[in-house]
């Protein structure tokens, strides 16, 4: 355990700490990225969750990810802002898991971030983490607001119906490290801002969220150029079954 985690707590407010906002019932744990083994420039990142998700960075352009001070221990930086052809692109992938693809399960995922204004692309959004992409179903956690650096969840499920969105009500690109998580249960979808609950939609307990043959992608949705490169830095990783 790390040093900022030694403190007295309780185990539910230790839960909280470690694995984000949860409904009644046990955390299964199914990914998580810490980062604190890694090296500059980054190439692979340890699955901290002990199930063997192996992340791989991809990159173009000369794009890499390096390691910076996290929120605890190390994170991970990506490619700056830069406009036009040939802009450096690099992500994390995680390849397809059938424990990574929650169905009707009720399931969190989310991410430490920090990062400023200047962070932010006018002409593109920043994916954090997702698993399928907007034609296939689909969870995602993106930053789509250039002048606040608000974030988003994005769920999309099987046979064309719309994506549920829900944008917080507050941004993140202050410098500061935040953790921005999406909750989804049998009935919300909820996006939390440093564990305070930040803006929610309603959602059918048959909306089936499972991008089977999908990577994960952490920083960017691969290396092409509509990657939707991430510019800040990020930090604690995760997806839990709840």
């Amino acid at each position: 355990m790390r040093a900022r985690r030694t403190q007295a707590v309780t185990s539910a407010a230790m839960a909280m700490l470690l694995f984000g906002p949860t409904v009644a019932g046990a955390v299964s744990q199914r990914l998580r990225y810490r980062f604190d083994t890694a090296t500059s420039p980054v190439t692979t990142v340890v699955d901290d969750s002990g199930k063997g998700h192996t992340g791989t960075v991809h990159s173009a352009n000369g794009g890499t990810v390096s390691t910076v001070p996290g929120y605890e221990g190390l994170g991970v930086r990506f490619p700056a802002v830069c406009s036009g052809t040939g802009c450096p692109h690099a992500d994390i992938t995680t390849p397809d898991a059938a424990d990574l693809n929650p169905g009707t399960a009720p399931f969190t995922f989310g991410a430490r971030v920090r990062l400023t204004l200047a962070d932010l692309s006018a002409d593109h959004g920043s994916n954090i983490v997702q698993k399928g992409l907007y034609n296939t179903p689909q969870w995602k956690l993106q930053l789509d607001d250039a002048v606040t650096g608000r974030p988003s969840c994005v769920l999309r499920t099987t046979g064309g119906a719309d994506a549920i969105v829900v944008k917080a009500s507050v941004g993140v690109a202050d410098g500061a490290w935040h953790k921005v998580s999406c909750q989804r249960t049998s009935s919300t979808v909820t996006i939390f801002i440093d564990n305070i609950a930040r803006g929610s939609a309603l959602i059918s307990a048959t909306y089936d969220i499972s991008p089977v043959g999908q990577p994960v992608s952490i920083g960017a949705k691969g290396t092409g150029t509509n990657n939707d490169q991430f510019h800040g830095a990020i930090d604690d990783v995760y997806f839990n079954l709840d």
